[in-house]
Formats: structure tokens, sequence, C-alpha cells
């Protein structure tokens, strides 16, 4: 019997040793899941104040660092076409009168982790839409926000060490009704861009607009 043990003695070492590597790697594979979970950025764009156009646009900074939002893109689909306007100059908000500071001045600037910063209402998105769409040639038969379908917000922003531009988008369908158009999220959740080719062309077109 000891002789029998001491044979396939170097078998069940040998077992057990890949059977505790199995056990750490598991455990390094839930670690370093957990870990990128935590470090990963997360944006949520969403609206409030009502369900109308005068509704704000509202981007929160999930993630555990902050983001600095470098571009605020808007694209509007109307009459079977697609109208992209760069907001970040925040043309809109200054001519309401409603926000004060830089909030005033622009879109840019750095989001705190768990903090919010409004974007203004869609209406007036629609609006800078609409004479961005003019400005570069468009042929508009009516105001943007009587023909509007749909409108996709999209941020893009710096975040840690991360070599590329980080990205956010959400759409909004746009319904209409006796009493004006309304917003409905076409998904449940912010859409995180992260595919690396996806990141890359964002930002080749976002240097095109410098």
């Amino acid at each position: 019997m000891l002789e029998t043990l001491l044979k396939i003695a170097p078998i069940i070492s040998a077992a057990a040793s890949i059977g505790t590597l199995c056990i750490w790697a598991v455990y390094l594979q839930i670690f370093v899941g957990g870990h990128r979970r935590q470090i990963k950025p997360m944006l949520v764009i969403n609206h409030g104040e009502g369900r109308a156009l005068n509704a704000h646009c509202l981007v929160t900074n999930m993630s555990k660092e902050p983001v600095h939002i470098q571009s605020v893109v808007a694209k509007v689909l109307a009459d079977g076409k697609t109208h992209t306007a760069y907001i970040t100059d925040a043309e809109d908000i200054r001519r309401s009168g409603v926000a004060t500071g830089w909030q005033r001045m622009t879109r840019q600037g750095p989001l705190q982790p768990g903090t919010m910063v409004d974007m203004g209402t869609f209406d007036c998105i629609l609006e800078y839409a609409e004479s961005t769409a003019i400005e570069n040639g468009g042929e508009l038969h009516r105001k943007l926000d009587e023909q509007a379908e749909a409108i996709e917000i999209i941020i893009l922003g710096i975040y840690g060490s991360e070599d590329l531009l980080i990205g956010a988008s959400r759409k909004f369908d746009l319904a209409k009704a006796a009493n004006g158009a309304g917003l409905r999220a076409s998904e449940a959740l912010t859409r995180q861009i992260t595919r690396r080719q996806e990141r890359k062309k964002l930002l080749r077109e976002l240097n095109e607009q410098l």
C-alpha cells in the first residue's frame, strides 16, 4: 500500500498543483475583471424636466475618475437625412441667458465622478443644429424641430491615461403629438463607445472640425 502511494505521489502532487493553479487563475480573472469595471469610463446621457422638447439634456459621470468633456455632437435625423452639428461652443445656451459662468461659454470642461452637467434644452440643440445645417449649405424645407424624427447626442471626452477619446451616445426618438413633439429614449441605457476603431473614427471627424 505504501509503495503504491509512493509511486502515485508525484501524480497526486502534480494534480494538486494544477488544481491550485486553476483556482488562482479564476481568482485572477475575477480580480482583473472587477478592476477593469472600476476604472473604465462610464457616462450617462438622459433628459430631465419632462419629455417635451424643452426638456434638458443631462450628462452624468459615473466613472471612478474625472472626465474632461472635449466635444458634444448632435446628429439629427430628419426627412431621411442626418444633420451633424458640433455644439461644443454653447451659442444656444448663451442666447437663452440661463446658464452662468463657464457653462454659458462652452460645453467643454471637467466633470467630477458622480456629478452631472446640463447640456441645455433639446429644442435649443435642434435650433443650433438647424443653423449649422444652413451654414453648411443644407436644404431644409421647414424648421428642423418640425421634421426631426430622432436626435442622437454624442459626448467625447478625455479620461485618465486613455490614449484615445472616450465616448458615449444616446438616441432619442421624437414622437409627434397634438401638443408638440415628445422625447423617448430609443434604448434603456447609454451606449458606451469602447471599440478602438470607432473611437479613432470619431477622433478623425473631430480633427476635421478644428
